[in-house]
């Protein structure tokens, strides 16, 4: 880490800060080739490209500096772009403040345009998850609960292997964190895996699902909408469900750090849409 801090301070006194960027990439969230790591590297490229354009400073930003920056943004991007962008640019200074290279992350104090992705957020209610269920068959009963319990993405989900489950605990071990599964997940699971050949006297491994792309989970979703006369929404629908049914007792901060864990969202921020969108839909 530290001959990488050096070389990245040599980089920046040298003013190649596209160099920088490079050689910092290995910490970028996600991992190499994710739609996180491609997304928060394209955003920083913006970022450094805006710098050099402008003559403006990687290092000692001003709070001048970072208005400045989300008044390009405002200007070039639509909001929810907007907001997003400023969320990388904030990674990039608060990694560099761990390491010491600045004292101070301004954008912490700029906010991003108002986007209500509550509006648009789509959800399955608890009606359509229940129609789901009951037309699926048992692999289908298995994806649909992992996403609308379990709060698994879609990759999440086509990657499972029947090692990242603890049969015994009721456990979901993915992507860095630990879920617990309810109940009706884990018989699911259970039912699935016997048919997969895992069974009390022999524990099968690999994949849960045979499911090698993302358009393979999405025709499987949408067939079952159809059979349940469910409007078809994307996987993150059912993880949506998943957060609202976390927050049902309430949103106090205890909650809301359960589901954030729980879902492994990155910050409290990610989580606010939810918020709001459970407070909607209490109130109709």
């Amino acid at each position: 880490m530290e001959s990488r801090l050096s070389e990245v301070c040599d980089l920046i006194d040298v003013g190649d800060l596209q160099g920088a960027l490079d050689a910092l990439t290995p910490l970028l969230p996600g991992w190499p080739d994710s739609a996180t790591y491609l997304n928060v590297l394209s955003g920083l490229r913006v970022y450094i490209r805006w710098l050099e354009e402008t003559g403006h400073a990687l290092l000692n930003v001003s709070d001048a500096q970072a208005r400045d920056y989300s008044a390009w943004l405002a200007a070039a991007y639509a909001p929810a772009t907007h907001k997003n962008r400023l969320t990388q640019v904030r990674w990039l200074y608060d990694l560099l403040q761990d390491q010491a290279l600045v004292t101070d992350n301004p954008f912490r104090r700029v906010q991003g345009a108002l986007n209500h992705a509550h509006d648009h957020r789509p959800v399955y209610t608890p009606g359509d998850i229940a129609r789901l269920l009951q037309e699926a068959n048992p692999e289908e009963r298995a994806l649909v609960l992992l996403g609308a319990h379990g709060g698994l993405t879609g990759p999440e989900t086509r990657g499972l292997t029947f090692e990242d489950i603890d049969f015994a605990h009721g456990k979901i071990h993915v992507s860095g964190r630990t879920v617990q599964a309810t109940e009706p997940l884990m018989d699911a699971i259970e039912r699935w895996g016997h048919q997969r050949g895992h069974t009390a006297l022999f524990r099968a491994t690999g994949p849960l699902f045979d499911l090698p792309t993302p358009f393979q989970l999405r025709k499987k979703l949408h067939f079952l909408c159809q059979r349940a006369d469910v409007t078809y929404r994307a996987w993150h629908a059912l993880r949506h469900a998943a957060g609202l049914r976390l927050l049902k007792l309430g949103v106090s901060a205890q909650t809301r750090q359960a589901a954030q864990d729980h879902l492994g969202l990155r910050s409290e921020e990610s989580l606010r849409p939810l918020v709001k969108l459970k407070k909607i839909n209490t109130i109709r």
